[in-house]
């Protein structure tokens, strides 16, 4: 069971190609938010801004588009995909399916040496990029944390259901990261989750990853209902 894994370029270690460089700029600027949601782009704008040819460019979108970060206009161009009420509330339902399943799995299948690995890999790098206030820093790590975990519950296709996810998953932990009430309560959760990971407590540790979902869905919808956009919007909160 390998934990050192997450996104990565396609071909490993062999040189990427031009459409690779495309994708993994486009989406790392789509997940930490620096192409904001709801904004318009074309392939020209976008090859003439990373210097890449428009068949790169045009591959790059179509993957993220099947990812879903980005949607296809006809005849407009492209639009990174908005966030709303209602995409929130969609994505947080799976991962409320998913995210438990992950937690308790890999309880169940991870060793002793594997849980203990995960500790190590991500307590010092979350500490010092929380205490120096590094968003996108937190942002991979929280997003490497479950990839990882989904991929040592050694279930291929729940691995690849939850890398799916990822990248939408990504751009609401840029959002909660942000906002300082959010990320408190979310590193309290986070810590009650590794507890009972490290205890081996296949329960507790469904119990816990539900806690931590509901709770940063529920800052989630608190943050996007300050947005004027959405301000009207009808929310119905998760049953705790």
């Amino acid at each position: 069971m390998h934990l050192e894994s997450g996104h990565v370029a396609p071909d490993g270690d062999q040189p990427r190609s031009r459409a690779d460089e495309a994708y993994l700029t486009l989406r790392e600027r789509i997940v930490n938010c620096r192409l904001a949601p709801g904004q318009r782009v074309t392939e020209r704008q976008l090859a003439a801004e990373l210097d890449l040819g428009l068949t790169p460019i045009r591959q790059a979108l179509v993957r993220l588009d099947s990812e879903g970060l980005v949607r296809t206009l006809p005849r407009r161009g492209y639009q990174v995909t908005p966030l709303t009420i209602q995409s929130v509330n969609e994505l947080f339902q799976i991962w409320r399916i998913l995210g438990p399943a992950i937690a308790e799995l890999t309880v169940k299948t991870a060793s002793v040496d594997e849980r203990e690995q995960v500790q190590r890999m991500y307590a010092e790098k979350i500490g010092r990029a929380r205490a120096e206030n590094d968003h996108s820093a937190l942002v991979e790590l929280a997003d490497s944390m479950w990839v990882r975990l989904a991929e040592a519950t050694g279930n291929r296709r729940l691995a690849e259901m939850y890398t799916r996810l990822s990248g939408e998953l990504c751009r609401v932990f840029r959002l909660l990261f942000q906002d300082s009430a959010a990320l408190d309560a979310l590193f309290g959760a986070h810590g009650d989750l590794f507890f009972s990971f490290l205890n081996a407590d296949p329960e507790e540790s469904r119990a816990n990853a539900e806690r931590f979902i509901t709770v940063a869905h529920r800052h989630a919808l608190g943050i996007l209902m300050e947005w004027p956009s959405v301000a009207q919007a009808e929310v119905v909160f998760p049953v705790a």
